[in-house]
């Protein structure tokens, strides 16, 4: 598999997430919705925590993102409302 996406109503509006693998499985493309007045915890796999990105910027860094740490391969964080295009390395 190497699309996904799927979304959901909630009583605050859409939630979506989409991802990609691309670069012959080396890179992870992913787009999130998160609806106002929430919150979400993300986990996904990359080499380190560092490695995800919102643009040329760490995740961690986007005001009011929380890395929760790296773990198995396995990048965590917790995203306040808003909408998200991110990109980690794989391998």
């Amino acid at each position: 598999m190497t699309h996904v996406t799927g979304s959901q109503v909630s009583p605050y509006g859409e939630i979506r997430s989409e991802w990609r693998v691309t670069d012959g499985s080396a890179r992870l493309s992913y787009e999130a919705v998160v609806p106002a007045n929430s919150e979400a915890t993300l986990h996904l796999p990359a080499v380190s925590a560092d490695s995800v990105r919102e643009g040329r910027s760490p995740l961690a860094r986007v005001d009011g993102v929380r890395c929760l740490g790296h773990t198995d391969g396995v990048a965590s964080y917790r995203l306040p409302s808003g909408s998200y295009r991110l990109t980690s390395r794989l391998r």
